[in-house]
């Protein structure tokens, strides 16, 4: 069968989220295509063909509607337009987060796609070229993501695969009125796109419960799985001085508790220096925000490609998972089940985390006694100082991330759900398109 996968951002190393290519890395890449929307350069071997429809333009095809917004990719050649549509779409994105009226630009940046011009010949050219059988996306909460996803099914006549990870859809996380309203118009978003789809699978239990309620469908649930069905914990001896990682981005509050952690690092480290942390992120941070965090103990890096991270993580001592703590975005990840989790958990590294207790990967953690858990900002220099000389606590926490993963996570059991899904989706397609051809005298 023929796989469209679409994605907000590109399949490139250098973006830590990639579930869905972990999910289709034995699958022949000649059956899968991508339509995304960041520009960004694609350059994953899992898929064949990519096609992007461009922020920029769409914006440009307000005053010109002759701008062609999409166009297919190749991964073999940098694109100088694509180079600079990227960089001016992170300076926009740069404001629209440090912006106090967010939630008014969000909605006109939805008003914006609704008016401009991405319906194309391209992409019907691509989408019939392509001929998917099966189309796969996220829930997600860009409303101009969700209407390109149901223009391709109803185009294609292909079924639909959802994947709900992460709360795109109550009203729980905030008590704002711009967040409220903006909310309406996802979730009625995300209905649309929920009667043209099939099934749906959930990143967690929690998301499962709530998204059932409010689709009225049955996900299956189903996590990323691990890197390898095979994962050894570390053993620590003991060392002067530990090496800290994160790896990703620094946005909804997480720049929030990675100054808390610098600053608790500064205290620790005053007479010794016991830990040390690396960052890298492809997050454009403010100067006042870098001024912050910046010091002998803690170091902001760009980011690096994937092959690098796994590199990274290897020579590293502890892995850092970052949520806001107790911010306006602390409950944004309360259904998420983030794909850094997993990767962590692969490692047999011991694991540190900072986040809200009313989240699921914070849960996750806490059921599995599978990190140092620190969901208050009194408890991460305490958390830091139980690490310190301590190789009997590394070593539990490293073993408590084996257990999780392995007990899980397994790669062979998640895989066998998600293919098990597609051909019980597949099938009905190939059922149904059968039918669509049988002359009405033979019927």
């Amino acid at each position: 069968m023929n796989i469209l996968v679409i994605t907000m951002g590109s399949w490139n190393s250098k973006v830590g989220a990639n579930t869905w290519t972990s999910l289709l890395e034995r699958y022949d890449p000649a059956h899968i295509a991508n339509i995304y929307f960041r520009n960004e350069q694609p350059d994953s071997p899992i898929c064949s063909r990519y096609f992007n429809i461009s922020e920029n333009k769409i914006i440009k095809s307000l005053f010109n509607r002759r701008v062609s917004t999409g166009h297919e990719v190749s991964t073999s050649a940098q694109d100088e337009d694509c180079q600079t549509d990227l960089l001016a779409h992170n300076a926009r994105y740069k404001k629209l987060s440090a912006s106090k009226r967010r939630y008014t630009l969000l909605l006109l940046r939805e008003l914006i796609w609704k008016l401009g011009r991405w319906k194309t010949a391209e992409l019907d050219a691509f989408l019939d070229d392509f001929k998917p059988d099966v189309i796969l996306h996220s829930m997600d909460g860009y409303i101009h993501a969700n209407r390109v996803a149901r223009y391709a099914i109803r185009r294609t006549g292909a079924k639909a695969v959802g994947y709900m990870w992460d709360d795109n859809f109550t009203y729980k996380q905030s008590p704002v009125l711009g967040y409220k309203v903006y909310r309406y118009f996802q979730r009625c978003s995300l209905k649309k796109l929920a009667k043209v789809t099939s099934a749906f699978f959930a990143i967690s239990p929690y998301t499962k419960k709530e998204g059932d309620a409010v689709f009225g469908v049955d996900c299956k649930v189903l996590t990323k799985p691990l890197n390898s069905a095979f994962i050894v914990p570390q053993q620590y001896e003991e060392k002067k001085t530990l090496r800290m990682l994160y790896t990703g981005n620094l946005r909804i509050g997480r720049h929030r508790s990675l100054i808390s952690l610098a600053n608790a690092l500064c205290q620790l480290n005053s007479k010794a220096t016991l830990v040390i942390l690396d960052v890298y992120t492809q997050t454009e941070l403010p100067p006042d925000t870098l001024r912050l965090l910046q010091s002998d103990y803690c170091h902001i890096h760009a980011a690096i490609p994937q092959a690098e991270v796994l590199k990274k993580q290897k020579e590293s001592d502890i892995l850092l998972f970052l949520e806001d703590i107790d911010g306006k975005d602390a409950k944004v990840a309360r259904l998420s089940f983030s794909t850094k989790l997993t990767d962590y958990l692969s490692c047999g590294k011991c694991i540190f985390a900072i986040g809200n207790r009313d989240t699921a990967p914070m849960q996750y953690f806490i059921e599995n006694d599978a990190a140092v858990v620190c969901d208050q900002e009194a408890k991460i220099l305490s958390g830091l100082e139980s690490l310190c000389n301590n190789t009997d606590l590394l070593n539990y926490y490293a073993a408590q991330a084996c257990k999780a993963g392995i007990t899980n996570h397994n790669p062979e059991h998640i895989r066998d759900i998600f293919w098990k899904t597609l051909e019980e989706v597949y099938g009905g397609y190939r059922t149904q398109k059968k039918r669509n051809f049988i002359r009405p005298t033979e019927s």
